[in-house]
Order: C-alpha cells, then structure tokens, then sequence
C-alpha cells in the first residue's frame, strides 16, 4: 500500500475480497440488521469472513476457512487439489475441484449429476463446522459455484441431516443463503468498511 499513499493524500487500508463481500452483505444485504455473519465465498478459491457486532473476528492473520478439514463423500474418488492440505474445503470443493473431477466446469454440468450431491456435502459440512463453531445469526455462501440454482436446496437437505437436531438455528431458508447484492457484495462492503473508518476516527 505504501505507492498508493504517496500517490493519493487520502487514508487507505485493506481487507481481503471475502472480508468486504461479507462486511457488503452485513451492512446492505442478507445480514442486514443481524449481529452475526458468516460468508463464504465458493469459487476458483474458498475463502471466509466472520463479522460479530460490527467487527471481524480475526487474531494473528485473518481466517483460512477455506482450508478447513472435510470428510470424503463416499463415492468421491478426487483426492483433492490443494497443495498443503488434500481434502480440505477449498480442495475439494472450490470450481478448480469440480472442473478436474469431472472433466468440465460447473456450468456445463447438469442439475441431476452426482457431483453436486458431492459438492452439497462438502457445503454443508462447512456450514455445519461453522454453526457449531460460531452459531451465526446467517451463513451466506456467494461466488461462482452457488450461482447454480439447486445448490441452496442441496445443501439445507445435506446439512439438517449431518446436524441431526443437535441444535436449533434458524429457519434454514433464512439461515443458509446466497447473498443479496450478489457479485456487488464487495464494493458495497469496501463503501461501508470506509464510511465506518471514518465514523471510527471523527
């Protein structure tokens, strides 16, 4: 950042891209009004950000959701792609997953095929982790491969049965969604991220 400053006379900071869709969809979107949420962002990568009361919630670095651990679907025989972690989200799921597993990319993969029952599980495996671990008042998956219209479906069907009653969330229609502001999270999130800086230091 430090060219950016000396060529412009004006405060500038950075989060990363799912951070700002995330704080986009907490600020105007499906997590208007609510104290907590989740995104996820499921696409050529998988990345997370989690906002609780305004703030992200973050320590050392910012979260690496998109490595978190995944059991195997047990017809899945992709071994996964990524590099320091096999089956993790990320390298199971994320498009670059899809597209080696089956020879072509998602959006030329239809409906009925086996693959999104596999790519439901991973999904749903992940809100699953993320309930328990943070019970949001939303989880919101956006990117390129939530775009297909029956994956919501697939993955409030896959995830009411890994969570098995344990506890109660909200209505899963309202609770696992896709985001409002669509591919415009982000730019709305970085607006809202500077309109708070500011709010911050006046």
């Amino acid at each position: 950042m430090g060219t950016l400053k000396q060529a412009f006379d004006i405060p500038i900071a950075w989060t990363t891209d799912v951070n700002a869709a995330g704080y986009g969809e907490y600020a105007f979107g499906k997590g208007k009004g609510l104290s907590s949420v989740i995104y996820y962002t499921v696409g050529t990568g998988i990345g997370g950000g989690a906002i609780q009361e305004d703030r992200f919630i973050e320590g050392f670095s910012h979260p690496e959701m998109g490595h978190m651990l995944v059991t195997p679907h047990p017809e899945d025989h992709f071994g996964g792609n990524c590099p320091f972690h096999e089956n993790c989200l990320e390298g199971m799921a994320a498009g670059p997953a899809i597209e080696q597993r089956a020879g072509k990319k998602g959006q030329d993969i239809p409906a009925e095929d086996p693959i999104w029952d596999m790519e439901a599980y991973y999904i749903a495996q992940c809100a699953y982790n993320t309930t328990l671990m943070f019970s949001p008042d939303v989880i919101i998956f956006g990117g390129g491969v939530m775009k297909q219209k029956h994956m919501v479906q697939k993955v409030h069907q896959t995830f009411s049965r890994l969570l098995n009653n344990y506890v109660k969330t909200p209505e899963l229609e309202n609770y696992i969604v896709t985001p409002y502001l669509e591919d415009d999270a982000g730019v709305f999130g970085c607006l809202a991220l500077a309109r708070q800086t500011k709010l911050d230091k006046d």
